[in-house]
């Protein structure tokens, strides 16, 4: 019952169990289902067991197994044989000695209710036509794909289906997005890519097998991994989508909390056409409940042209009520914020799952609330966990003064947001709370195009040099620093003599820094230019 020259298509005792024949049948003994299964024998005197090869799968007819020892005698025998497993009918007496001493020969024993003779012919149709087997088995995942949507639902189809394999959905950088991790180190997997929304490489589904794989084998599973893309890839959509959605549900929220407090948003905080873009969401909450205002009862808002809505602490889960640090994040990379705003939040929310991100303006703003936190450790805990953050692109963050209640927040936030301008131009990863930066958050207006297409034309012959970046970021420096040269050369972590040196380039392009007319313009200058030369 199996196709000679073959022996690459058997089906093994696993792939039997999940989804063949003996998928029905109570598995009293677990073991080495490894086994490859090449015949089945339906076996009505002891006997015929002797004359079983390797690999077969032994199935006792019911006038055979009348007792106990009928089953264990058959079990030794067909352990002597090699054979891949033993199928018995129900019977009275089978206990935990027939079981201990089928794990001990480390052969799979199972007990099927209804004629063994039906189960025989069911798996002998299997293994003679394993493709057959395996299509149903790919039907079976496409159909349970169709039932899942999120990623982790639909790799967990994977992980309990198909035979042999450990699955995970891995990102291009590495990070397991859901599955087991194990996955993409094994020594023998499969790989398939998986489209995000916009067609382009989002993952990469990988399954790990235990060990080669036999051609067919490797190809049905292939099969279902491919089968698998479609469905993660509307996941992803959906998600985006959920994300947008819930994304403009808290800028909504927000800019009804800063209402609600006695000022509109754009007297604080001004959401220019970029922010109107940022991805994901905010802690999305329940859809269904109406939104209602935290600070003043019921506070009824414009949630879009012809909508309104209310905004509701409870709904979102937020705090506005109590004592406040707001932080805003922000970054100077160009990529669209629309692609990028979902994976902010979500990066955000792996570290932070408890504190709320909204976005707004040209960033996200979120922020901590507790009687006991303080300026110093929002701090410390944003700057050790924002280069730990996932995110796709590189951020920077602000922290404001504590405030207390929704009004504070508001002000707070805009603290928060004239620090992240100054923070934006010293690097990513950096953290600056606003007491800090003390009145250099005034510079963090300097960003606007007429003002930088100005200071280029200032600077020209500075940034003529073959060295120029270097000696505006040197001439900010010294600025910065009263002129002291040794100051700003601790500040540049070079020797005062390069400083120096650097000064009098800078001299010879025209430039005098000890010149009380020109200093507050060539350091405006000098800073509107930083992002660019840094």
């Amino acid at each position: 019952m199996k196709r000679a020259g073959r022996p690459a298509e058997q089906l093994t005792v696993e792939e039997l169990v999940r989804y063949g024949p003996l998928g029905h049948a109570e598995m009293l003994v677990g073991e080495n289902l490894a086994r490859p299964v090449s015949r089945v024998a339906l076996i009505s005197e002891l006997d015929q067991v002797r004359r079983c090869g390797p690999g077969t799968a032994v199935v006792l007819s019911s006038a055979l197994a009348q007792g106990a020892w009928a089953v264990e005698s058959a079990l030794r025998l067909a352990w002597e044989r090699s054979a891949a497993c033993l199928v018995s009918p129900a019977i009275i007496g089978l206990n935990q000695a027939t079981a201990q001493l089928a794990r001990r020969m480390r052969l799979p024993v199972f007990v099927v209710t209804g004629d063994t003779a039906v189960c025989a012919l069911d798996l002998a149709a299997a293994i003679a036509s394993p493709e057959a087997a395996r299509a149903r088995l790919a039907a079976r995942c496409a159909e349970l794909f169709a039932e899942r949507s999120n990623a982790r639902g639909i790799v967990g189809v994977i992980n309990s289906e198909v035979p042999g394999v450990a699955a995970a959905l891995v990102a291009p950088d590495g990070h397991v997005l859901a599955g087991q991790s194990s996955a993409d180190r094994a020594e023998h997997r499969i790989r398939v890519d998986v489209p995000g929304p916009d067609g382009r490489r989002w993952a990469d589904l990988v399954a790990a097998l235990a060990g080669p794989p036999s051609p067919t084998w490797a190809e049905t599973v292939h099969l279902i991994l491919r089968l698998a893309r479609g469905p993660l890839a509307a996941s992803v959509a959906r998600e985006r989508v959920d994300a947008v959605h819930d994304a403009e549900r808290g800028r909504a929220a927000l800019r009804a909390v800063f209402a609600a407090a006695g000022s509109e948003p754009g007297q604080v905080a001004h959401e220019g056409p970029a922010a109107r873009g940022h991805g994901t969401g905010a802690n999305g909450g329940n859809r269904e409940e109406p939104l209602r205002g935290a600070a003043h009862g019921q506070q009824t808002v414009g949630g879009g042209e012809n909508e309104e809505e209310t905004v509701s602490e409870r709904a979102l889960g937020w705090r506005v009520t109590g004592r406040h640090i707001a932080v805003f994040l922000r970054s100077d990379t160009t990529l669209d914020p629309t692609a990028t705003g979902p994976g902010v939040i979500s990066a955000w929310q792996e570290v932070f799952p408890d504190l709320p991100l909204v976005p707004w303006d040209t960033g996200w703003a979120g922020w901590w609330t507790g009687e006991e936190v303080t300026v110093e450790q929002v701090a410390s805990a944003l700057r050790r966990n924002l280069t730990r953050m996932r995110s796709p692109i590189p951020l920077s963050g602000g922290v404001g003064r504590v405030a207390d209640g929704a009004g504070g927040l508001r002000e707070s936030l805009s603290q928060a947001m004239l620090a992240a301008g100054v923070t934006v131009r010293e690097g990513h990863g950096t953290v600056r709370s606003f007491d800090e930066l003390g009145f250099r958050v005034l510079l963090a207006s300097l960003s606007q195009a007429e003002l930088v297409g100005s200071a280029r034309m200032v600077l020209a012959d500075l940034l003529a040099a073959p060295d120029g970046p270097v000696l505006v970021t040197t001439l900010a420096a010294l600025l910065d620093c009263s002129n002291s040269t040794s100051q700003a050369a601790a500040r540049l972590g070079v020797h005062r003599n390069t400083v120096l040196g650097r000064v009098e380039r800078i001299r010879a392009r025209g430039i005098d820094p000890d010149r009380p007319d020109q200093r507050l313009a060539l350091h405006l200058a000098c800073y509107a230019l930083l992002p660019e030369v840094s």
